[in-house]
């Protein structure tokens, strides 16, 4: 089949997708969004499509788009999407069904971060060198092993610790591109090889954003984009468009030129005399006793807090600057005396690291950027400090939709209260076209939505012991099947305390990894599940396994939280009411995708919860509720237990229509 298809002969009851996808439902939503985005892509219009749960949106978009890249010689356009899960059914399932039937010529690849590919010319390095650990043996054999047969040498085919990936995978600086032994066998430049013959990039935000930071160099040059998944874009742009130091970051850097142990680069260097070594030796320890006394007066500024804004230049000494700097040009000396192109690489790469390290380290504590919000974290073991812009909106229009035309941008929660203001605004996307496009489900009689009230509110005396005490209550009627979503893990841990229910297991976050917790409750049907906000938006549950979402709290991000402050601030010198115009609509998509867990299928039933009564006495709470699919409202936990029943054995339907 070939370029330029007519829409209408795919989307169609007697259309083509009708008789090569056995259950295809043809839904006027799917054909809707794909002429729309035909129209953005032949204007070079940018597009922003709400395409709400089952309309498809997947064939929606890659079918004009595969048609556009075909109609001219030499086009090649992205698609970026946030989980690795879509990531995988674009390139497992849609693309490959696409070439098979439609396009026979459509070429496409999977662009990873180069982190991902094992390097080869470090892995003979690491040997010849011994700069393994004892304790690493096992692991390096199947490492070993597992090079001899992959043909893609990406670590999503081996487990193997972190710690011992950072020393064999490509990291871009350090990558001797054609001057490499090994390029003719790299997995990374074969890789490349393939994503410059494709038509269609499929790749993450997080690389994409890497791509426009280097300076568009990452992936080989497109022509537009497909941002699935676009309501992540904000929080993924401000990661990557800041400046960043942390205790991690500094302890693998010292590691690379000596590690406690004795590995590292200083090990490699056979010709260096002694006294070198130990002049740079003890370089490396002074920086890393300024770097642990400098990361420990951060830890206790913190004291018990998670995050710190900081408003002050200079609010803490930089002892560390200095110490790195000297290292930084001892080993540009050292570079000076080697003879080896590849010693002259990695010393210089590492020097040059060291300078990059001190200037972040400037640019925060002297607070040199301007309208960024300085702060600091502590997240375990990890401690970090970084520069946040402020108004990624300005960034984003100048650096990514101005110089990118078209670029479309689609997901199940972009609008809110019925439009797009928010997120245009919130994207530098003001001039964009829009689409709404509802969800075919038929959520009246798919879904029952409960929001009692007689709760107290969040933030009052009591409302922790009535949430425990209704899904207690709750969890009698399901007796399972349920996820629980909460929007802080404080709350989740009181709650898994002091909850026991005879004959029901309550799995939570963090007990296990995702995929395995997830894969547990779908095997047990007389279990819960505890997320937090990882778990309200990209984790997949269709049919009976889950029948029933509860979410404990309308999801506002903390006020006090340093970038979430900082841009309500801005909006306050703006003259706008940040609670309304920030806060609200902020909240309104996350609780989309909370609510959206539950029906994934036509089949799908269920039952959603939230434990908030704001929705009913607070002015606002209307917002909330106009952005939730039209469905029935129950009145009490009775009417959930003969929903639920009903789902299960068939009887009469509880609830009554929402207008």
């Amino acid at each position: 089949m070939g370029k330029g298809m007519d829409m209408e002969n795919l989307f169609t009851e007697k259309g083509l997708l009708s008789k090569l996808l056995k259950d295809y439902e043809p839904r006027n939503e799917q054909l809707q969004m794909s002429l729309a985005i035909e129209d953005a892509l032949s204007n070079k219009d940018h597009l922003i499509v709400e395409a709400g749960t089952g309309v498809g949106k997947s064939l929606a978009y890659l079918i004009p788009l595969i048609n556009w890249v075909l109609s001219q010689e030499g086009k090649r356009a992205v698609v970026s999407t946030y989980t690795k899960a879509l990531q995988r059914q674009l390139i497992e399932k849609e693309l490959p069904f696409l070439k098979d039937h439609i396009h026979k010529d459509l070429r496409f690849a999977l662009c990873l971060g180069s982190e991902n590919y094992v390097c080869l010319r470090r892995l003979d390095q690491a040997k010849t060198h011994g700069l393994f650990e004892i304790d690493e043996t096992r692991e390096i054999n199947r490492l070993l092993r597992w090079v001899k047969r992959t043909s893609e040498g990406i670590r999503a085919e081996i487990d193997i610790p972190q710690q011992l990936w950072q020393k064999v995978c490509r990291e871009s600086d350090l990558c001797y591109g054609k001057d490499c032994k090994r390029f003719d066998d790299c997995f990374y430049q074969k890789a490349k090889f393939i994503e410059r013959k494709s038509h269609i990039l499929v790749t993450n935000h997080h690389l994409f954003f890497a791509h426009v930071v280097s300076g568009w160099n990452v992936i080989p040059s497109f022509d537009s984009a497909v941002f699935d998944e676009a309501h992540e874009l904000e929080d993924v742009a401000t990661d990557y468009l800041g400046v960043e130091i942390s205790n991690f970051k500094l302890k693998h850097l010292l590691d690379s030129i000596l590690s406690p142990t004795g590995k590292g680069l200083l090990i490699k260097l056979k010709w260096l005399d002694q006294t070198t070594l130990s002049e740079i030796s003890a370089l490396v320890n002074i920086v890393r006793m300024h770097g642990d006394a400098f990361f420990h007066e951060l830890s206790e500024r913190l004291k018990d807090s998670t995050t710190l804004r900081i408003h002050e230049r200079g609010f803490i000494k930089d002892d560390l600057s200095d110490p790195l700097t000297k290292l930084a040009d001892a080993l540009g000396m050292l570079q000076e005396s080697s003879k080896e192109e590849e010693e002259i690489k990695e010393i210089t790469t590492l020097a040059l690291r060291c300078e990059a390290f001190v200037m972040s380290l400037r640019v925060i504590i002297e607070q040199e950027l301007e309208d960024h919000v300085y702060w600091a974290e502590k997240d375990g073991r990890r401690l970090r400090l970084v520069a946040t812009p402020i108004d990624i909106a300005s960034i984003l229009k100048t650096q990514v939709f101005d110089v990118l035309s078209p670029a479309i941008l689609t997901s199940a929660t972009l609008s809110t209260n019925g439009n797009f203001d928010y997120i245009k605004e919130r994207l530098g996307l003001n001039d964009a076209e829009t689409l709404l496009l509802y969800s075919p489900f038929d959520y009246n009689k798919q879904a029952l939505l409960y929001i009692p009230n007689n709760i107290k509110e969040p933030g009052t005396e009591g409302f922790e012991e009535d949430v425990i005490s209704f899904l207690k209550r709750i969890f009698e009627i399901t007796k399972g099947r349920t996820l629980v979503l909460f929007t802080s893990y404080s709350l989740l841990t009181k709650t898994y305390d002091k909850l026991e229910i005879p004959d029901l297991e309550i799995l939570r976050q963090g007990n296990m990894d995702s995929f395995r917790l997830i894969q547990e409750f779908r095997e047990n049907n007389h279990s819960v599940l505890f997320g937090t906000y990882t778990f309200w938006q990209g984790i997949d549950i269709p049919g009976d396994d889950l029948q029933c979402v509860i979410i404990t709290k309308l999801p506002f991000a903390v006020p006090d939280e340093p970038v979430i402050e900082a841009r309500i601030e801005a909006l306050v010198r703006e003259g706008k009411n940040p609670f309304y115009h920030y806060q609200i609509p902020q909240a309104a998509i996350l609780l989309k995708q909370g609510f959206g867990r539950l029906i994934r299928t036509k089949t799908d039933r269920g039952v959603v919860v939230i434990l908030d009564s704001r929705i009913w006495t607070k002015r606002y709470g209307i917002q909330f509720l106009k952005s939730l699919p039209q469905c029935k409202i129950a009145t009490s936990l009775h009417d959930i237990e003969e929903f639920i029943t009903y789902i299960n054995e068939g009887y009469v339907v509880a609830g009554k229509g929402r207008g």
